[in-house]
């Protein structure tokens, strides 16, 4: 058995051989080359091992999820909408009118392949995926709805008309007058006599 290294929540789990001992940079990004074999983005999870997809043929499918990708595997793998993912058609199913076509998942890419994807696949065309990438992002829509108090209200008011009313300057003759008036204020301050027993 392998040895503990890790330690923490799930430590157990981790510890296995199933874990990848390598860094991600080592691990090859599988593209398709067969030709049953396309990529797709999940549009939504199904539950019981399977999920519907948008192919890259503009067609949803019923994905199921190989034990792969399951179970103890699933750490890496996690499946969630607008997730990539490579899939395999099933050519020896037929089709049924009512139904969706059945598929298989034989990859699950992470964030970082994405751009690796686009780079050496170039025949492919990248914006419905990405298009669904950005929806699935959480970004919160502006509504117009801007909720306030009444205090709020009228501090906006309030800075509304100083902004609009035209600026009143204040003309000073002289600056000996400033100085004067400063000196009558330090005069009257200096008069005034603080009794200690009233404090």
């Amino acid at each position: 058995m392998v040895r503990n290294l890790k330690g923490g929540s799930g430590a157990k789990g981790q510890a296995r051989k199933h874990t990848s001992t390598g860094s991600s940079a080592l691990i090859k990004t599988r593209l398709a080359v067969e030709e049953g074999e396309l990529y797709a983005q999940v549009t939504k999870n199904m539950g019981n091992g399977m999920c519907h997809v948008l192919c890259q043929d503009d067609k949803t499918r019923l994905c199921f999820i190989r034990g792969k990708f399951r179970g103890r595997s699933k750490r890496d793998n996690m499946i969630s909408n607008g997730k990539w993912v490579l899939i395999g058609l099933r050519d020896y199913e037929s089709e049924k009118k009512d139904k969706l076509d059945n598929c298989d998942l034989l990859e699950v890419y992470l964030d970082q392949d994405k751009d690796k994807l686009r780079s050496r696949a170039t025949h492919i065309n990248w914006t419905k995926f990405l298009e669904n990438d950005s929806a699935n992002s959480f970004t919160p829509a502006e509504d117009g709805v801007r909720f306030t108090d009444e205090r709020e209200d009228d501090y906006n008011t309030l800075m509304d008309s100083i902004s609009k009313a035209p600026a009143n300057s204040l003309k000073l003759s002289s600056a000996s007058a400033i100085k004067s008036t400063s000196l009558v204020v330090e005069k009257e301050e200096a008069d005034v006599d603080v009794d200690i027993d009233d404090i």
